[in-house]
């Protein structure tokens, strides 16, 4: 079965809309485990809980990185959303996250993550999950990976290999 619209696909991105107001950049910065002393928390959201998600500050948004030297350098990419698009240098409060993750750039064990970024989030927030590939069930986006992986091993690429990494789109 294929969930995606073109196997070739790469990139699979899960955005996480807020049923209410949702964080300012300084409650959502707290999901790197600490608060930012130019931002402030100002809300009601309690991001510091998410610590074993393992995300970072990377550039103007929030990140995975990776350390074991195999595959993208940052695993699972969060982006704040205000009306349905990806701000950066924005205070929020932010309507929505854009969970991202490449298929192609990183080992298939490292989806385990991504999926379960999605699972803590989606659980544990007020929001609706909405996805590309039309479905919020987590077996159906494993799967969705996997035939994106399977695709491109089929063309000789191993996804997380130095030759998916040389691969430029």
């Amino acid at each position: 079965m294929i969930y995606t619209e073109k196997m070739e696909e790469v990139d699979i991105s899960v955005d996480l809309i807020f049923d209410a107001q949702g964080p300012k950049f300084g409650d959502l910065f707290t999901i790197c485990g600490y608060e930012n002393p130019n931002f402030p928390p100002e809300g009601n959201f309690d991001f510091k809980s998410f610590d074993a998600l393992q995300f970072s500050q990377v550039d103007d948004y929030f990140g995975v990185r990776t350390t074991s030297g195999v595959g993208d350098d940052v695993a699972v990419w969060l982006y704040p959303m205000v009306n349905g698009k990806v701000v950066d240098h924005h205070p929020g409060p932010f309507d929505g996250l854009r969970i991202s993750y490449n298929v192609l750039r990183n080992p298939i064990e490292r989806s385990q993550h991504f999926v379960f970024v999605i699972e803590q989030l989606s659980q544990k927030l007020a929001v609706k999950v909405k996805c590309k590939t039309a479905t919020n069930d987590m077996r159906r986006l494993r799967q969705n990976i996997q035939v994106i992986a399977d695709f491109w091993a089929n063309q000789g690429i191993e996804v997380g290999s130095d030759a998916a990494l040389e691969m430029d789109f």
